[in-house]
C-alpha cells in the first residue's frame, strides 16, 4: 500500500498531465497533422492514464484514461490506416468497449466498465456482421452520449473504496 507521503509528493499531477496533454495536442494541430482535433482525446486520455498510474491508483482517473484513449483511437485508426467510411463507426466503437474492457482489467472488482463494454460490443457485432440496427437509427447520434454521461454519473455517486 503507498504512504501518505507518496501521496503528498504526487499532488499535482492531473492539472499538469492535462495541460500537458492539451499543449501537445494543440501542437499537432498547429503542425497540420491529419485528423488533429481527435489526438486532444488520446493525449487527455494518457494525462489520465498517468495520473492512475503515478499518483494513487484512484479509480475516477482510470475510467476517463480507457474512455478518452478509446474514444480518441477510434477516430485516428480510420485515418491513419485509409480505412472505407464503413468502418468507422464500428472501429470507434469497438475501441471504446476496448477501452472500457481495460479498465476492468485494471480493477475488475468494478463490473459497470464490463457491463458497458459489453453492450457496446454487442450493438457493433449485430450491426456489422447480421446489418441489425439493435439502436434505431433515430437514437443512434445519443448512443454514445449516453454511454458517457452514464459512466460519469456513476463515477460522481460511486462509494469511495468501493
Amino acid at each position: 500500500m503507498r504512504t501518505a507521503s507518496l501521496a503528498a509528493s504526487r499532488r499535482g499531477i492531473l492539472g499538469g498531465a492535462v495541460l500537458l496533454a492539451i499543449g501537445l495536442a494543440f501542437m499537432v494541430q498547429a503542425v497540420g497533422m491529419p485528423n488533429a482535433a481527435s489526438y486532444l482525446f488520446i493525449t487527455l486520455g494518457l494525462a489520465f492514464a498517468a495520473a492512475w498510474w503515478t499518483g494513487t491508483r484512484q479509480y475516477v482517473y482510470l475510467v476517463p484514461a480507457g474512455v478518452l484513449l478509446g474514444f480518441g483511437l477510434g477516430l485516428v485508426i480510420p485515418t491513419w490506416f485509409g480505412l472505407a467510411a464503413d468502418t468507422a463507426a464500428p472501429i470507434f466503437l469497438g475501441t471504446l468497449a476496448a477501452g472500457l474492457m481495460g479498465v476492468f482489467l485494471l480493477a475488475p472488482e468494478r463490473p459497470l466498465p464490463l457491463i458497458v463494454a459489453g453492450i457496446i460490443m454487442l450493438v457493433t457485432l449485430v450491426q456489422l456482421f447480421l446489418r441489425i440496427d439493435l439502436v434505431p437509427s433515430v437514437a443512434q447520434p445519443y448512443f454514445v452520449p449516453v454511454i458517457l454521461i452514464v459512466l460519469g454519473a456513476y463515477l460522481l455517486v460511486e462509494r469511495r473504496g468501493h
